[in-house]
């Protein structure tokens, strides 16, 4: 397990295709200048006599959502008066929809026409089946009501996708205490927030900073150039649902594309059914006679043909995603990989691991359903300690492994009980309720026992293995550190060990000072002693 922060190349600014040569013309040209004033063209002059609904529908409207509300229908019916017809507008699309991808998301613009194009796509398709195979009678209403089910949920489903893929925001950075009233050589941790999903903050020295937001980035979170904010564990810019697809999405974002998928293959199936009865289903796409001596047939025919290849496509999206989940690793992480050369291709080259984060199939599914509902809260063993303090230095030599129980409230703090055992057996007791901050992973408490006012910093967090904790214990105006290394178990690997005696070290505390507590045998009576 590694603390050192991966660092990405971050891009360059973006620069207006105005701006190329090849565009001196300006007869393709896609700046924000003329989007702007189209929009305003589209939109018209604001206020007036409209009403207040139809003024906010209007306000979010975009010029490039008006190709997708107007063409699509025209060219798929234009595509159903012939069957030849039909295999030019549909190579045609394709084609059409990556120069639009090219002209906007490789310029790192972000636009609705995508994302709107699902959507429109999704409304119509289902339209064409209510209006022209259910009239038809070979579609019985269980086959309606399962069709009309999997179009809610994808719906409501890609609403949640949309709510954030978890941006990594700017949290404030502590204030340094002075030199001369700080026994330890460092000061404490420079932190940024991370989201509200996770506690996990960056430490000075190990976190990687982004270029262009200035912020302290968590471990695998990323720069997105479309959106121009850091995300956290961010896996790729989704131009169909235009929003990034990182750590608070990224479950949402796999639900949506395997609902809309298995709509999309029942609902192709329930028009080849109706429209080749006779047809072997792996044939009736290629073979169906008599499907263009009426119009609305060929219409749901070329209907069936456009959700067909809408469907491998986002197959071939949901293959990879799989595949990248079972090796435990994102899609930015191995473009990085790959431009660096260090990672290694596995299954014919479909997918690249990183040798990072992959921890077993079984391991690597359960912490990508589980990542974002991981806490802190539960059973830890006090594994690690360290700091100068001339209490610890005192006691170091009789101290051992206790453990701790953390529980989150209602409103957001940490109810913390610290137990171990006396040289006579007896229960030493301690608890303390840590007020959060505006800072996700950052409490502060007094404890009347010592009478020092603590700033207390969840470093870096893996909920189901270690915690590292840093603490900033105030007393009379002489701060010092205390560092603290949680396990889920009695035992860590010694690259943790050696981690939190680097980190240690680099917060001013004495070698001598850190110590990896030994184990106690009375584990049992030392939990019964929160009891």
């Amino acid at each position: 397990m590694k603390w050192e922060k991966l660092k990405p190349p971050e891009p360059d600014d973006s620069m207006c295709c105005c701006e190329c040569d090849c565009h001196q013309y300006g007869c393709s040209c896609h700046c924000e200048d003329l989007d702007e004033a189209c929009n305003r063209w589209l939109k018209g002059p604001s206020g007036g006599q409209r009403p207040s609904v139809l003024n906010a529908v209007i306000d979010r409207l975009e010029f490039s959502m008006v190709p997708v509300l107007v063409l699509l229908p025209l060219l798929l019916r234009l595509a159903a008066l012939h069957i030849l017809l039909g295999v030019v507008v549909l190579s045609a699309l394709p084609c059409l929809l990556l120069w639009y991808y090219y002209a906007t998301h490789r310029r790192k613009r972000r636009t609705l026409f995508f994302l709107t194009l699902s959507l429109y796509s999704l409304a119509y398709m289902y339209y064409l089946f209510l209006t022209e195979i259910l009239p038809r009678g070979d579609v019985g209403p269980r086959q309606v009501l399962v069709v009309t089910a999997g179009v809610v949920i994808t719906v409501v489903s890609l609403v949640r996708t949309k709510r954030g893929p978890g941006f990594v925001v700017a949290g404030a950075i502590p204030a340094v205490p002075d030199k001369r009233s700080v026994e330890n050589r460092g000061g404490p941790p420079e932190v940024r927030s991370t989201g509200e999903e996770t506690q996990t903050l960056v430490v000075k020295g190990q976190g990687s900073r982004c270029a262009v937001c200035k912020v302290v980035r968590p471990p695998r979170a990323g720069h997105c150039r479309i959106c121009g904010s850091c995300v956290q564990r961010l896996d790729h810019h989704c131009i169909w649902i235009n929003s990034c697809v990182g750590k608070s999405n990224h479950r949402c974002f796999l639900f949506t594309l395997s609902v809309f998928l298995l709509t999309s293959v029942y609902g192709i199936t329930m028009v080849l059914h109706s429209l080749c009865p006779h047809q072997h289903l792996l044939t009736a796409l290629l073979y169906c006679p008599g499907v263009y001596n009426q119009y609305s047939t060929a219409l749901s025919f070329t209907c069936a043909w456009y959700s067909s290849m809408v469907t491998l496509g986002l197959l071939h999206l949901l293959f990879f995603q799989v595949l990248n989940i079972s090796f435990n690793v994102t899609e930015r992480e191995a473009q990085v990989a790959l431009r660096y050369k260090t990672g290694r291709r596995h299954l014919f080259g479909l997918v690249v691991d990183t040798g990072e984060y992959y921890r077993g199939f079984f391991h690597n599914w359960l912490e990508f359903l589980t990542m974002t509902d991981r806490t802190v809260a539960g059973k830890w063993y006090l594994i690690g300690f360290a700091t100068n303090a001339q209490w610890f230095v005192d006691h170091r030599a009789s101290m051992k492994m206790g453990t701790a129980i953390l529980t989150p409230t209602a409103a957001g703090d940490l109810d913390m009980s610290y137990a171990s055992l006396r040289s006579d057996a007896s229960c030493w007791r301690m608890s303390h309720l840590a007020k959060k901050t505006d800072v996700p992973g950052k409490f502060v408490f007094k404890s009347e026992r010592m009478d020092n006012d603590n700033d207390m910093r969840v470093v870096d967090v893996k909920y189901d293995e270690y915690a590292l904790i840093y603490t900033l214990k105030t007393n009379g105006g002489v701060s010092t550190v205390l560092n603290k290394l949680y396990g889920r178990g009695n035992q860590l690997n010694p690259q943790l060990l050696e981690k939190f005696k680097q980190f240690s070290l680099e917060n001013g505390i004495l070698p001598e000072n850190i110590a990896i507590l030994p184990q106690n045998g009375r584990v049992a009576q030392i939990y019964r002693c929160h009891s």
